[in-house]
């Protein structure tokens, strides 16, 4: 079986995948009618689930992609509300977020503090211990030896070894009260950290490290509900890959921020998986993307127990409540939204930005001195956290990634008067992490931006004549218009559909829906230029994948970890510049062998969280299986390479379906 996949995988390569298998037709040849549903369902959603194709059909594709645009006007999916609802800080406000996964004593495994021994001033007199410390062996003895036996043993206990070895008479009894005391140290830690071997007897213990699902969940069900946490949180994760409940209750003790964005993670793949409102959640992905924040950002905060993890609390929120309600509205509104957010305001340093001379005066003013021997250090603010001045970041990637985009017409002089516009612009406190403007840590100088004149005075309004002056760029349309363009038709969008979405979006005030829908209804949008020119991220490919057999998806976790194995680590991409947009990134060897051995694993039922049916599959012949899961007729090349893969072999359905997923023709969109 090794050596067939290995064969498939050469003639693929070979064949179609790292090329594009054919040269594009010209962007005014028309598609197909089933060519249009199949491009509307792979554009605009995940990939067609069984039976999609059909109901698109039966109201028609114009119909079902102004449903698309209107997703208020469809019925979610019963399903997906069911599987959310156990991601129980989805629905949480961000302080109530923060305040219930932060890590707290009471239930994070901790260490244990020493044993507190009594010290000798409080045992013996002023006399007596100058005897047993500095006295002779016969003082020693003697003070001792007048001791009742309890008190004894607390004062051989702390006494320092060089002092017992000249005291033979109690020698042993001193190893003793120190060995007891020890004991009573390891009960401590104990109590504090206990081990499997504290809360469970041996065949327990045994069932807990080596056991099945059943035998696990039979264990825990037996279990005191109080214990169950601590027992879930001292096993290896992949134990509980198959209990998702007990799971999320092992990571709460020991990392509960990873709880709050593995919630958010595996509800991406839950909503793109089965969420009828499908082009929203394409947007969704799109738009954070585009105003991309990562979570593992390690967040600077001066005595807060949150940092480095804060980022982890928040992406959820920034998702929830700056981007999905403006996916489809003005695009000013999204742009203010993300720059107000606490998540942008720390994943770009703004919230700590302040006017360059604003801490040179009174309090705050730097204050010099003699720290450890050097003579004019600065001495640390009395506030916890030193000013770090203007900071460029936001100032540069608002107009470079979010706005104008990298040759739109802005120079460094605009970058620098952007920075001071918005300085101020900061978050309240981590713990509760709302927008606030700081009058304080604002420059109120007149500036310039990109030939604007902002006047002295302006407080908070100068950041907001920014996002205004942003938003109504004329760069500002034709960049958003032709990322749009290359995230729904092509690498390289025809110029011409560029134009005209960008003219919508001026004479709409930025309306996206507009925009999308000038888009939609292009004939550039529906053309042999456009079919099938798309390579899917690791995210599109996983769900699409999932989606196209019918699995049943009940825990995301897996899901989650393939899509990260295969190169996108989901709200973790590092730079500003969000995963790329083109499929030139991923098109590695390893890459495409990932995504086969990731298609094998899943029709195979190897995927923990997905069931597959593979009675569902179509038919027994590999061009019968690949139309059913493609919705078309797979390329000759495809055909060609499974021909050549299977001659002389005897496969199932199943691993036939396996090779049709990890080929171009379901690699592409």
């Amino acid at each position: 079986m090794k050596r067939l996949l290995l064969t498939f995988v050469a003639v693929v390569a070979a064949g179609a995948f790292l090329e594009s298998g054919r040269a594009s037709s010209p962007f005014d040849q028309k598609l197909s009618p089933n060519q249009q549903i199949i491009q509307a369902l792979n554009r605009l959603a995940f990939g067609p689930r069984p039976g999609d194709i059909e109901a698109v059909r039966k109201i028609g594709v114009s119909k079902w992609i102004e449903l698309q645009l209107h997703p208020e006007q469809i019925a979610e999916n019963p399903e997906l509300d069911a599987k959310l609802k156990p991601l129980a800080s989805l629905s949480l406000s961000l302080p109530d977020e923060i305040a219930e996964y932060t890590p707290k004593p009471a239930n994070q495994m901790m260490v244990a503090q020493p044993l507190l021994l009594p010290n000798l001033n409080t045992l013996l007199g002023q006399e007596d211990m100058r005897k047993v410390i500095n006295g002779t062996a016969e003082e020693r003895t003697a003070v001792l030896k007048a001791l009742d036996p309890d008190k004894r043993r607390e004062v051989l206990a702390v006494l320092p070894p060089n002092v017992v070895q000249y005291t033979p008479a109690y020698k042993e009894e001193a190893e003793q009260a120190r060995k007891e005391q020890q004991q009573k140290q390891q009960a401590q830690a104990r109590r504090v950290n206990p081990r499997l071997e504290d809360l469970l007897n041996p065949d327990q213990v045994a069932a807990a490290r080596s056991g099945n699902k059943d035998q696990l969940t039979a264990l825990f069900a037996y279990i005191e509900p109080s214990k169950r946490a601590a027992v879930a949180s001292m096993l290896p994760q992949q134990s509980l890959a198959e209990l998702p409940e007990l799971r999320r209750q092992a990571k709460m003790r020991r990392t509960p921020q990873q709880v709050a964005s593995d919630d958010v993670k595996e509800a991406k793949v839950l909503r793109a998986v089965y969420s009828n409102r499908q082009l929203e959640e394409v947007l969704v992905d799109f738009w954070y993307n585009h105003f991309n924040v990562d979570v593992a950002k390690n967040v600077q905060v001066a005595n807060m127990q949150l940092a480095p993890n804060l980022m982890h609390l928040l992406i959820g929120s920034y998702e929830r409540d700056a981007i999905r309600p403006h996916v489809l509205g003005k695009f000013k509104d999204l742009l203010l939204a993300t720059a107000r957010h606490p998540a942008m305001l720390y994943y770009l340093d703004n919230w700590e930005s302040v006017a360059p001379d604003a801490f040179n005066v009174g309090p705050f003013a730097e204050r010099r001195g003699i720290v450890n021997g050097i003579p004019n250090s600065i001495l640390p603010s009395p506030f916890g956290q030193l000013p770090r001045g203007l900071n460029e970041n936001y100032g540069r990637e608002v107009m470079e990634l979010h706005t104008l985009g990298v040759k739109g017409g802005y120079t460094q002089d605009d970058v620098i008067a952007v920075a001071r516009c918005f300085t101020g612009w900061t978050v309240r406190t981590p713990e509760n992490p709302e927008f606030v403007f700081a009058p304080f840590m604002h420059d109120f100088t007149e500036k310039t931006v990109l030939g604007h004149k902002i006047a002295a005075g302006g407080a908070e309004q100068d950041g907001l004549q920014v996002i205004d002056i942003l938003a109504h760029h004329p760069s500002t349309a034709k960049f958003i218009s032709r990322e749009l363009a290359q995230r729904f038709v092509a690498d390289d969008p025809p110029q011409a559909l560029v134009d005209r979405m960008a003219q919508t979006f001026t004479k709409t005030d930025g309306d996206l829906r507009a925009v999308l829908e000038t888009m939609f209804t292009s004939p550039e949008f529906f053309s042999e230029g456009a079919w099938q020119t798309k390579i899917k991220s690791p995210f599109e490919m996983v769900v699409s994948a999932v989606r196209a057999v019918g699995g049943e998806t009940s825990d995301a976790a897996t899901l989650v970890q393939k899509v990260s194995d295969l190169g996108e680590p989901l709200y973790g991409k590092l730079e500003p510049t969000g995963y790329s947009n083109t499929g030139e990134l991923w098109l590695s060897t390893t890459g495409i062998v990932g995504r086969m051995n990731f298609s094998a694993s899943l029709i195979s039922g190897l995927v923990q969280g997905v069931k597959i049916d593979p009675a569902k599959l179509e038919g027994t012949e590999a061009p019968v299986i690949a139309h059913s899961l493609l919705g078309r007729d797979a390329s000759s090349q495809t055909l060609t390479a499974l021909e050549t893969g299977l001659q002389g072999k005897d496969p199932t359905p199943p691993f036939i379906a396996g090779l049709v997923l990890g080929s171009p023709d379901f690699q592409r969109r």
